[in-house]
């Protein structure tokens, strides 16, 4: 049995990028450290705009804020607010402190009915703070609530400010729950922590590209760092014998440590590192991880990789809860509608896409009026088309893109909602494309044209992110929408004009609402957006909105891989075969097949063994979904 030694470092943005991330930030400049910048949020925005709380003469509200920690640099409060008449005053007390608020009704989109108010630092103080809303003269001011029963920081006068209570709260004295009332500060998370791609430490070392086969001896996890001050940091390890993890084939987190005998199961490894600070104002530094292992190799692989489509898989910091294309509710939609029909006509996946959008934005005549019944449906595809088909409801872009999302899914199709500037679109997987593309389907009012389009740039299309960077760069000469707009849609979709809408984006991470409306709004999009599930992205033109959680500068946890296979290759039992292992994210997945050399497709198992033959081998393997789709083919060339 042969010793091999063998590293990984990682060391600058590059490397650390395939890193997963919470709370924390990675820069070429300065490691990895917590991210800056906290929203302090007792609620989720689970609410519509009917659950209110009113402030008016004697009826006050209080906000609580329980400050563990704070460092006095800037503090905003973010009040979701919203008053009956231009110029009317509100007065806060943030701790007896005023600070008077006017009404203006002219506001810019992305604050709304969210005000953010600037508060001196000087008027916080650690451990528990009052926020005191009080309406001016005869104004009428109203904040929203969501139902709960904690953590019980919000409360109701009806005197005035004499006395308070925390229950029967809201316009009616029918509710219980918070006020979406959240409040932003200067300071570095108390915690955060970046986790490694798993390495296959088997591969380490291999100059073939193939694992060898035999076991790892021992492993190795250093990390080298900067603990200003009252700051802690700790390094995790966890492995596994599958790509991937996963709880039935992998250790759980243990402390790294300077000698670490894995067992017999463990091939593939992750670290994960962990930052604390108990002072905020100062963040400790992650510079570089070292992971060493020494491998008792039985045999080298003679067999060694000539080329290769075969990419890493991409992983997103956050998971997308996706529906099943089987759900119950999600084949009663494709029956229903008889989607398999719509998109019959397609020749690939990419025009079945383009038959969807257009049967969706048909299902609609005057959308955007309230309907017969003057009722917002919330995002549920059943329940919109029901409402649409009957002209009852109100149909906007939010309920279009809804119905995409789901209709996709019950295809076997992978879409999700995207939200931007007083828009909602949807963005797609295109296994031929190999990227997300974004698609408008809700984005033409006008019942004559019904409009849809995508971006498209030297004949690729577009993503959401492509398009904004077109924006906030201004480098769009080149960029067409497809199709080209109808004359009758006279001018309305100039490219700059629908590019201008990406300045901001988010993402909704599930398209599953047919299996459960939570956790969302009730009524995304009818008014300002104020659930806090919702991922942001952000960059040096685009700030983060201090009353939202999630924003992110990481690219691949926007745009992870779906539905591709990465291919793992280990020496087998004999000389003339490999072991091959599979790994994909995709959604309802229902297996694998693989394409030896001039043979036909076959089902294969996640692992399964490749008998090769003296010269070239070639193999090329797809995922299947449940909905019987298949995913883009990846492929090695191996020379024996």
């Amino acid at each position: 049995m042969q010793t091999v030694q063998a590293e990984n470092v990682w060391c600058g943005g590059a490397a650390f990028s395939p890193c997963t991330r919470k709370n924390v930030t990675v820069s070429d400049d300065d490691g990895v450290r917590l991210r800056r910048g906290v929203t302090l949020a007792d609620e989720m925005g689970r609410c519509n705009d009917r659950d209110r709380e009113r402030v008016a003469g004697y009826r006050q509200a209080k906000k609580m804020f329980d400050l563990t920690a704070l460092n006095g640099r800037r503090a905003v409060l973010c009040p979701y607010l919203a008053c009956a008449q231009e110029g009317g005053e509100l007065e806060i007390l943030v701790n007896a402190h005023p600070i008077r608020l006017v009404w203006r009704k002219d506001r810019p989109y992305w604050e709304d009915r969210w005000t953010p108010v600037e508060v001196p630092c000087a008027y916080l103080r650690p451990g528990e703070n009052e926020v005191v809303f009080r309406a001016v003269e005869d104004a009428e001011w109203w904040l929203l609530l969501e139902a709960g029963k904690h953590p019980n920081r919000s409360a109701v006068s009806e005197d005035g400010g004499q006395t308070w209570r925390s229950e029967d709260l809201g316009e009616r004295n029918g509710s219980d729950g918070e006020y979406l009332v959240r409040l932003w500060l200067d300071q570095y998370a108390a915690t955060g922590e970046a986790c490694s791609e798993p390495v296959d430490l088997l591969r380490l070392g291999q100059p073939n590209g193939i694992a060898a086969r035999g076991r790892v001896r021992k492993i190795a996890i250093s990390a080298r760092w900067e603990r200003p001050g009252d700051t802690a940091t700790a390094v995790f390890w966890r492995g596994g014998s599958t790509p991937a993890y996963r709880p039935e084939t992998w250790t759980a987190w243990q402390p790294a440590c300077e000698e670490i005998v894995p067992g017999a199961c463990v091939r593939f490894v992750q670290w994960r590192a962990v930052l604390t600070t108990g002072d905020v104002s100062v963040t400790p530094v992650l510079r570089d991880v070292r992971l060493q292992a020494e491998v008792g190799a039985e045999s080298i692989p003679a067999a060694r990789v000539a080329a290769a489509d075969n990419p890493d898989q991409v992983c997103s910091s956050y998971r997308f809860s996706s529906l099943p294309a089987d759900a119950p509710r999600a084949a009663a939609l494709r029956e229903r509608w008889r989607l398999r029909d719509v998109v019959r006509p397609a020749g690939s996946e990419f025009e079945a896409f383009l038959h969807l959008r257009q049967w969706v934005r048909a299902q609609w005549e005057d959308g955007w009026h309230m309907g017969g019944i003057d009722f917002c449906p919330p995002w549920d595809a059943m329940v919109i088309l029901e409402l649409a088909s009957r002209k009852l409801s109100l149909g906007m872009c939010t309920h279009y893109a809804t119905v995409m999302s789901h209709c996709c899914a019950a295809l076997g199709l992978t879409a999700r909602t995207q939200i931007m500037q007083a828009h909602c679109i949807n963005e797609v997987w295109s296994s031929e494309h190999g990227k997300w593309v974004a698609m408008d389907v809700g984005g033409d009012p006008d019942d004559e044209t019904k409009f849809t389009y995508h971006f498209e740039r030297n004949g690729t299309p577009l993503s959401a992110l492509e398009a904004h960077r077109a924006w906030v760069e201004q480098d769009y000469d080149d960029v067409v929408l497809s199709p080209q707009p109808p004359p009758a849609t006279k001018g309305r979709f100039a490219v700059e004009k629908r590019l201008r809408l990406f300045d901001r984006f988010m993402i909704s991470l599930r398209n599953d609402e047919l299996t459960s409306m939570a956790p969302g709004e009730p009524e995304h999009g009818k008014g300002s957006y104020h659930y806090d599930g919702y991922l942001f992205w952000q960059d040096a033109e685009t700030e983060p909105l201090p009353w939202f959680s999630n924003h992110t500068d990481r690219e691949e946890d926007l745009y992870w891989t779906v539905n591709r296979a990465t291919i793992h290759l280990q020496g087998g039992e004999a000389p003339d075969q490999l072991d091959v292992l599979l790994e994909t994210e995709t959604p309802d997945l229902k297996g694998f097949e693989a394409k030896e050399g001039d043979r036909d497709w076959a089902p294969k198992e996640a692992k399964f063994a490749w008998r090769l033959h003296p010269g070239e081998n070639r193999l090329e393997v797809r995922p299947v979904n449940g909905a019987g789709r298949r995913g883009a083919s990846s492929w090695v060339r191996v020379r024996l």
